[in-house]
């Protein structure tokens, strides 16, 4: 994939009239030059945080739409006063999700339905099944040809310039839509933890630029319609050492506006235990980076069915746990099976290695969905001492599963 840059504007007027130069829009007042440079690929515009996000000209031979995108690149710094750096990114968090890895899909296989059952999910739905709160899916996209995503729960899409978010080329992020709130009311092959949650598709490639203008819309719904919100983030940084700290972040930024906005927010713990060295049966070393060690975020390991922690699954207390505003992690815990069977992208396959903390985020972001639903005024401490109060304790250390291994109807029936 080509380089992508951010270029942050010191004012509207800068902001607005650099865009005629990014776009080669012929019908706009173009600064003088600005038709030598050729179109570069806009995917990105932020009128809050006045950036925009470019990558080179995909019509372009790949030498050429870099050299074109250098030049002007120096004029949005000389024209316009922009702030130009590289735009971060993160991604999908272990190999695990390789296609070369996925087993043929087995029937007789565990599912999602086996995992419902463990965390009793489906005893829960007697109480509540998450109407009236949606939760956006912040991922590769929703596979929307699949009768577990019909019309009536689409209720708002965010996705970059030339995209469509109703898609989904890796199938990862149907997967984590699938688990959090799939339905079979219409024919769809599994229910997730809160089948009547409704859907918001946010598809991203995973780089800052991306992640703060989602952030920043999700925070428009809850202001202007008034939406119970809840965000689920299956992405981090694999590494095995401790990360630098991202310099030029909007996504942080957007992320503090949206939890004071009132969005509850859970991340997956990630997958690096092994990356970083550790044995499978060790609570240490630290692999949970960066802003998953936060107080106001809810952080989530992986075991597989049996209570055990999956060899990769992120250990704590955390990279920045002792610092002001961070809790030791993970906060809790949900199972993913060995050679589960799952939607993924658009047909169901088996996972050898389970689903990862991927696949145990959006369980928990469900398990929310159940809680929200029953009482949407409960404020984001509320909500996760009811979720890490009602999990069931692990024979492991804290560092390793948090509280134990969430369950919707301890969790339901605590009001």
């Amino acid at each position: 994939m080509p380089r992508r840059y951010k270029i942050r504007f010191p004012d509207v007027e800068s902001y607005e009239a650099a865009q005629t130069l990014a776009t080669g829009n012929s019908n706009a007042v173009r600064p003088r030059g600005a038709q030598e440079f050729g179109r570069s690929l806009v995917r990105v515009k932020n009128d809050k945080r006045r950036y925009i996000s470019v990558e080179p000209a995909t019509q372009l031979p790949e030498a050429v739409g870099e050299e074109r995108l250098g030049r002007q690149l120096e004029s949005f710094y000389k024209q316009f006063g922009g702030n130009i750096v590289e735009d971060y990114r993160y991604n999908l968090e272990a190999d695990i999700f390789d296609p070369s890895a996925f087993s043929p899909d087995d029937p007789h296989a565990p599912s999602l339905d086996d995992v419902l059952t463990l965390i009793e999910a489906q005893n829960a739905w007697q109480k509540s099944t998450g109407e009236n709160v949606t939760i956006a899916v912040i991922d590769t996209g929703i596979d929307g040809t699949r009768p577990e995503f019909p019309a009536s729960k689409r209720v708002g899409q965010w996705q970059p310039l030339n995209d469509t978010p109703w898609t989904d080329p890796h199938g990862h992020g149907t997967m984590c839509a699938a688990i959090a709130a799939g339905t079979r009311s219409e024919g769809g092959a599994f229910d997730g933890v809160a089948p009547g949650a409704t859907l918001i598709a946010c598809k991203t490639g995973f780089f800052d630029s991306e992640l703060a203008a989602i952030y920043d819309y999700l925070i428009g719904l809850v202001q202007a319609q008034d939406m119970t919100v809840i965000a689920t983030n299956s992405f981090g940084i694999f590494t095995g050492t401790p990360p630098p700290v991202p310099t030029d972040s909007d996504f942080i930024p957007a992320l503090d506006d949206a939890l004071a906005a009132g969005v509850k927010v859970f991340f997956s713990a990630g997958n690096y235990h092994a990356e970083a060295g550790g044995s499978s049966e060790k609570c240490e070393p630290n692999s949970i980076w960066l802003y998953k060690c936060r107080v106001d975020v809810m952080t989530v390991a992986t075991c597989n069915m049996d209570g055990e922690m999956w060899y990769y699954s992120s250990r704590g207390p955390g990279q920045h746990f002792g610092e002001p505003d961070t809790n030791s992690k993970p906060d809790v815990t949900a199972p993913t099976p060995p050679h589960g069977r799952i939607l993924y992208g658009s047909t169901i396959k088996s996972l050898p290695n389970g689903w990862g903390t991927s696949g145990a985020c959006p369980q928990v972001a469900g398990l929310a969905a159940l809680l929200l639903s029953k009482n949407p005024k409960l404020t984001t401490n509320q909500l996760f001492d009811y979720i890490r109060n009602s999990a069931i304790q692990l024979d492991h250390n804290p560092a390793c599963c948090g509280a134990g291994i969430i369950n919707c109807k301890r969790a339901i029936d605590s009001f």
